[in-house]
């Protein structure tokens, strides 16, 4: 499977935002808080001597002792806020550690990195209180670089996602990746059913109304025929079925979570 082409020209993006920006608000998605992490952005980062926050957002779709439990987990490394733009929580905890920032005097510009769609945007417009950044569960929706004033010294550096080293499969994987732009959109749902089979099989009864099997292929055709997913012959639309799991798992869809 190949890499994204994309990848040297977002890496040369993050080394850019970074050498640019005094602070970074580094953000991961709150169901596979570790998955989301990135690796080359934190390395950067301790490299350059800046300040990392994590942003675990979207923390509103996993359960509170789960959030609480990542937020202990990646404290040990750096300081994590807990977020979600639609049901307002961490917001006043991002508000001080910007007024504690911009009590420096200097001005502050403070990168907002991360994979696509793990909710930079969503992120940023919060913080603004009003729509600067586009938002939408397709992954890759914001282009380029753009710098958003927060207040009199402190900044915002928007970006598009990070995509770095990783392949097709990890990234679909991670929410990050159209599933129409996957050369085997069926291998990579199955992938991701049999990890959510293992971490938290309920959420695929919770989200589809059937019991996951041992075999992840059993699993996804008994979805494709709940869903009526069908060809002409009265067979299951395998890959349709797989890019429809894959769309619900990018947008929140599907209850399921693990660290």
């Amino acid at each position: 499977m190949e890499k994204p082409r994309e990848w040297l020209r977002e890496k040369s993006i993050a080394k850019k935002v970074l050498s640019q920006a005094n602070v970074i608000f580094e953000v991961v998605d709150a169901r596979i808080p570790l998955e989301t992490r990135n690796k080359v952005i934190e390395e950067i980062a301790y490299n350059q001597n800046k300040k990392l926050f994590v942003i675990i957002n979207k923390a509103d779709l996993v359960p509170k002792e789960f959030a609480k439990k990542a937020k202990e987990e990646i404290q040990k490394e750096y300081p994590a806020v807990l977020f979600s733009a639609h049901k307002n929580i961490g917001k006043k905890d991002l508000d001080r550690i910007i007024r504690d920032l911009s009590k420096e005097g200097k001005i502050i510009k403070i990168g907002v990195l991360g994979y696509p769609n793990v909710g930079k945007s969503s992120l940023i417009n919060s913080l603004k209180k009003r729509k600067v950044a586009t938002t939408s569960p397709k992954p890759g929706m914001t282009r380029g670089e753009k710098l958003i004033k927060l207040s009199k010294n402190v900044y915002l550096i928007d970006t598009p996602g990070i995509i770095t080293l990783e392949f097709q499969e990890d990234l679909a994987l991670k929410g990050s990746w159209i599933p129409e732009k996957l050369d085997q959109p069926v291998e990579v749902a199955l992938k991701l059913i049999q990890k959510i089979t293992d971490k938290r099989p309920e959420g695929i009864k919770e989200t589809y109304g059937v019991e996951p099997e041992k075999d992840p292929l059993k699993t996804l055709e008994k979805i494709g025929q709940r869903l009526n997913y069908l060809t002409s012959g009265g067979l299951v639309d395998i890959e349709r079925t797989a890019k429809k799991v894959l769309w619900d798992w990018i947008k929140g869809k599907i209850k399921a979570y693990w660290l």
